[in-house]
């Protein structure tokens, strides 16, 4: 499946900025599938672990537990079946994942899954009508401790390395800037990751995303609708805009639980300065901006 324990592959360079060639280190993970879908996305994530190493543990043990990984995951987690785990040496069972590729914070890039398998980094979600999302997509990890470490910033060689890995998979898939997208977008009720401190600007002004253009309404955070359980057609309409940029939520007219999570998820891509689920003016026009970016894809 992998060729030489190093390869280095010369990326296609972005319309803003020159990328330098691609070290890629293999190191295989057995947690994977057939794909069942063409590729259309790339996925990115936190690893949401203390430390980059642990992280590449867990994404290639084909039966983890959770005693193996305490040190690195949160004190008190969730278990399969929702419920907290014991804060003793409970000897319980993760779930098997994966990615194609991991990004330590000194830039190493590990590929662990070939790309045309299906790894398992997405689990259950939502995006642009595919619900299948780890067949659809290329899953990149990006070693952050993520909320439950402090959201520690992403150093400026790791950014520049996943620019160029994305950089690299878009050119070669001919996949569209809009399919960029992060674990939250397409799974907002549960993920969080890349966050906030994701420069998801600085990746739209190198084309590898996309970034709406500024408004008067910019800075406007006067609150519309900011109550559970609001109902209004004002609702309905930000609920259909955000099914436009691709977002699985419901267009009922109420600020439910779904639409709130699905609120941050967009707040914390377009407007990492406040993130709070609640619609107002800036979110209403931010909303509308980049749905109109969008184009069949």
């Amino acid at each position: 499946m992998f060729g030489n324990p190093i390869s280095t592959r010369q990326p296609r360079q972005s319309r803003t900025r020159k990328m330098m060639p691609l070290e890629i280190i293999q190191s295989p993970s057995p947690n994977f599938d057939e794909r069942k879908r063409p590729i259309r996305f790339v996925v990115l994530h936190y690893t949401g672990m203390q430390s980059a190493d642990a992280a590449l543990r867990v994404l290639s043990d084909p039966a983890p537990m959770r005693t193996a990984y305490l040190n690195d995951i949160p004190t008190n987690p969730l278990l399969p079946d929702g419920t907290p785990a014991p804060k003793t040496l409970v000897p319980s069972p993760m779930s098997r994942v994966s990615s194609h590729y991991l990004v330590y914070e000194d830039g190493r890039i590990f590929q662990l899954i070939d790309e045309s398998k299906r790894a398992w980094h997405a689990g259950r979600g939502f995006w642009d009508g595919e619900s299948d999302m780890n067949s659809a997509s290329i899953g990149i990890e990006i070693a952050n401790g993520g909320d439950d470490f402090g959201l520690p910033d992403f150093p400026e060689v790791q950014i520049e390395r996943v620019m160029a890995l994305v950089a690299d998979i878009v050119s070669r898939h001919g996949l569209d800037r809009q399919h960029v997208i992060g674990h939250s977008d397409l799974a907002p009720m549960r993920k969080s990751d890349p966050g906030e401190k994701f420069p998801w600007k600085r990746f739209a002004e190198a084309g590898l995303s996309i970034w709406p253009e500024p408004a008067l309404e910019d800075g406007d955070q006067r609150n519309l609708f900011d109550v559970d359980g609001m109902m209004d057609r004002g609702i309905a309409a930000v609920q259909t805009g955000l099914g436009t940029i691709g977002y699985g939520v419901t267009v009922n007219g109420i600020l439910d639980t779904e639409t709130r999570a699905t609120l941050r998820a967009f707040q914390r891509r377009f407007r990492p300065s406040k993130v709070d689920g609640f619609i107002d003016v800036e979110t209403v026009s931010l909303v509308g901006r980049v749905a109109a970016i969008l184009r069949p894809a």
